[in-house]
C-alpha cells in the first residue's frame, strides 16, 4: 500500500502539482516536530526507507513481547544477607557463595547432596529455628537449600518439559535468578503420620507447623519469601515452605511490616 502510495504522488507532481502544493502535502511535521523532507527524496529511497521502518517495527514489537535483557538489574550485593533476586535482578556470572556449610538439622535428601548446604550464617540460624520448633511440638525437616546454576537450569527445563512454560514460571527461578544460589534460602517440609513427607506443597502453610513457622520464623532471621495471594508482585505462587534468611533484625521488620520483600525495599 505504500509503495502505491508513493507512485501515486509521483505521478501527480508530474502531472503538474504546484510546488507549494507538495510542500503542503508531503512537507507535514511529524507529531514530535520533525520535518519529513520527502520532496527531497526519490521514490525507491523512500520504498527502502519504508521497509526499512516496517522491520524495525516489527523488531521493537517483538521485544516487547518477549522482554529484553537490558530491563534485568545484575546485583552488586550478591554476597550481603539484604541481596535480592528475583525475575528482574539476577546475580553476577560466574557467582558462587562463600561459607556454605551444612546445618546440623534433619533433612530429606541424600546425605551429601549440595543442597544440604546453606552459608554459615543462614545454617547456624536454621539450626536454631529447627530447635524452636521442635520445643513447640513439631518437626522439621529441610529439603532444598544452595543449588548451583547447573543444577536450577535443569531444574528449571525439567518443570517447563513435564509440567509446561506457564507452571515453570511461577515456581521455579530461570538460572542466575533463583534465591537458592544464594546460599539463603531453604525449603522445607514436614513427616507425615502415615509416612513420608508432605512435600512442597501450599498444604503447609494450612498445618500447624506451617502456621508455627510463619509466625516465628522472623525470631530466628528468615521470612516466608512469597507469601499468599501476592504473586503479582513477588512473581511466584505462594510457597509456605520456602524461607529465606535476611538475619533477625531485618527479616523482623520486614515481618511486622506485612509487606513482601519487594515492596519493603520498594522494587515494585
Amino acid at each position: 500500500m505504500k509503495k502505491i502510495l508513493i507512485w501515486t504522488s509521483l505521478f501527480i507532481v508530474l502531472a503538474g502539482c504546484t510546488q507549494d502544493d507538495q510542500g503542503a502535502s508531503l512537507n507535514a511535521k511529524s507529531a514530535d516536530g520533525v520535518q519529513f523532507g520527502i520532496k527531497t527524496k526519490s521514490p525507491l529511497e523512500l520504498v527502502v526507507e519504508s521497509d526499512d521502518n516496517e522491520q524495525e517495527q516489527e523488531k521493537e514489537k517483538e521485544s516487547e513481547q518477549n522482554g529484553s535483557e537490558a530491563d534485568v538489574i545484575t546485583v552488586d550485593n550478591p554476597h550481603e544477607t539484604d541481596v535480592i533476586v528475583n525475575k528482574q535482578r539476577r546475580l553476577p556470572e560466574g557467582f558462587e557463595p562463600k561459607d556454605l556449610v551444612e546445618p546440623n538439622v534433619s533433612f530429606n535428601a541424600p546425605e551429601g547432596n549440595p543442597k544440604r548446604l546453606m552459608k554459615k550464617e543462614a545454617a547456624q540460624a536454621l539450626e536454631d529455628l529447627f530447635e524452636g520448633a521442635k520445643n513447640a511440638g513439631f518437626d522439621l525437616y529441610a529439603q532444598s537449600g544452595y543449588r548451583s546454576i547447573e543444577t536450577q537450569a535443569w531444574i528449571y527445563n525439567n518443570n517447563v518439559e513435564t509440567k509446561g512454560q506457564e507452571h515453570a514460571d511461577k515456581y521455579s527461578a530461570v538460572p542466575g535468578h533463583s534465591e537458592h544460589h544464594t546460599g539463603l534460602a531453604m525449603d522445607i517440609t514436614i513427616p507425615l503420620e502415615t509416612g513420608g513427607f508432605l512435600g512442597l506443597e501450599e498444604a503447609l502453610g494450612e498445618t500447624d507447623a506451617g502456621q508455627w513457622v510463619a509466625e516465628h520464623a522472623h525470631e530466628y532471621g528468615f521470612v516466608i519469601r512469597y507469601p499468599e495471594g501476592k504473586s503479582h508482585i513477588t512473581g511466584y505462587e505462594y510457597e509456605p515452605w520456602h524461607l529465606r534468611y535476611f538475619g533477625i533484625e531485618l527479616a523482623t521488620e520486614i515481618h511486622e511490616s506485612r509487606l513482601t520483600v519487594e515492596e519493603f525495599f520498594d522494587l515494585y
